[in-house]
């Protein structure tokens, strides 16, 4: 069950190239749930590089969107140019104005893949993208089934994904929360697994049987752990007035401290949604990254797309 873990398609020079990581001590009681305090780096000028991570992500659409058994291994440039083509029609593409910012989910669903490769080394098992039948659609169920070997439990520990970007953190974390609680309340699991069985995006079918015969009749087998992947991510105050005139490692400094002190309101919010939770048996990993807007984010992720 090892070869799961060589499936990952995201570069960690990419992630580290955009994504930074703050050091807390936040916890959650009465859950095992992970805080994961991140944020988009800034460039020299102070600005938070909200383009470039959407330009970032845009690479990776043949990856997110397209099985890696439907194309070969080395592509050539015109196969290039014809996946990705075929990536950028499964997306939405809505009209934006700024009446109308785009309000989809998909350059958030997109970012949580980007998080769980990344962060988790959770590979990708179905590329959900491909399997919509109008591109109009929203993907059913989870926003995303990953899963990685997990060498010191003999575990496979799959990770459905829940992404919220909403102007409000706690918005976003009750809605995650809720989405959770409604995947189990109607089995929604039960079909996830069946897709993976059915539409396991990589080309080795030795990996693909070892991982169908851990379901045992829907529901998981004794090797199996059901993780939760949640990504808040939401507008944020902190990033008005930073002090510029004092340079770059100044302004992170004073952005990093006024993160820290959001975080225990974030904990906080996390905490008191979990302690009426009920299935506390699921495990989660729970990524916070603000956005100056997360508008703004999804109109970049648009723009790189177009």
């Amino acid at each position: 069950m090892e070869e799961i873990n060589t499936f990952t398609s995201v570069d960690p020079i990419d992630y580290e190239d955009c994504i930074g990581v703050l050091e807390h001590e936040y916890t959650i009681e009465g859950v095992a749930a992970k805080v994961r305090m991140h944020y988009i780096k800034f460039d020299g000028n102070g600005r938070p590089m909200i383009k470039a991570l959407a330009n970032m992500l845009y690479t990776y659409i043949i990856d997110y969107c397209l099985a890696a058994r439907n194309r070969p291994d080395t592509l050539s440039s015109r196969q290039s140019a014809i996946l990705i083509k075929e990536a950028r029609g499964l997306f939405r593409h809505p009209e934006i104005t700024a009446e109308s910012p785009d309000k989809t989910g998909e350059a958030g669903e997109l970012l949580l893949y980007f998080l769980m490769e990344a962060v988790l080394k959770a590979p990708q098992m179905v590329s959900k993208m491909e399997l919509k039948t109008n591109h109009k659609d929203e993907v059913k169920g989870s926003d995303g089934i990953h899963a990685r070997f997990d060498s010191d439990s003999g575990l496979v520990e799959f990770f459905f994904g829940e992404s919220k970007l909403y102007s409000e953190s706690s918005s976003a974390i009750a809605e995650a929360i809720n989405s959770v609680e409604q995947f189990h309340e109607i089995e929604m699991y039960q079909h996830e697994f069946s897709m993976v069985t059915k539409h396991f995006k990589h080309a080795d079918e030795d990996t693909k049987n070892a991982i169908s015969s851990l379901i045992i009749s829907g529901e998981p087998g004794p090797n199996v752990c059901v993780n939760h992947a949640c990504l808040i991510g939401y507008d944020f105050t902190g990033f008005s007035d930073l002090p510029y005139q004092d340079g770059p490692e100044a302004l992170l400094n004073e952005f990093i401290s006024r993160f820290l002190v959001d975080g225990e309101r974030l904990t906080r919010l996390l905490q008191n949604r979990f302690n009426s939770f009920d299935k506390k048996y699921l495990c989660f990993d729970v990524f916070f990254i603000p956005f100056p807007s997360v508008s703004e984010f999804r109109n970049a992720f648009n723009t790189a797309l177009d």
